[in-house]
């Protein structure tokens, strides 16, 4: 999904299309290659479409992007309460002030604010 992430923020020339193309799509760091195989399977998903010799994220696309943007994070903040709370007998008020922080009830200088000096 690197192409779709790209295509988000910027469109591309198609490397199936003029010989530069696929130069300049190595000049974004990615393989032509790679976008070749990955652009049927986008198009048909209609996460990309062809516009005038460039590649262009649609706005499904754009959306699918963000929501594994967003679950990507959901996860992350999942490991940090899991490792928390394996902790938190250890550092009771830290593991309180992980778990509010995550759950937004206060802001991080609230949180560091919160702690004892010793932490």
């Amino acid at each position: 999904m690197q192409l779709l992430a790209h295509l988000v923020s910027a469109s591309l020339p198609d490397p199936g299309g003029s010989g530069g193309a696929a130069e300049a799509v190595v000049a974004y760091g990615l393989d032509p290659d790679q976008v070749r195989a990955d652009l049927p399977s986008l198009i048909w998903l209609k996460f990309v479409v062809r516009d005038d010799d460039r590649l262009v994220a649609t706005d499904l696309g754009a959306a699918v992007h963000f929501r594994s943007l967003y679950e990507s994070a959901e996860e992350r903040l999942s490991e940090v309460a899991r490792l928390v709370e394996a902790y938190e007998v250890q550092a009771p008020p830290l593991a309180r002030c992980v778990r509010r922080l995550a759950q937004g009830s206060i802001s991080f200088e609230e949180a560091l604010a919160s702690l004892p000096d010793s932490a």
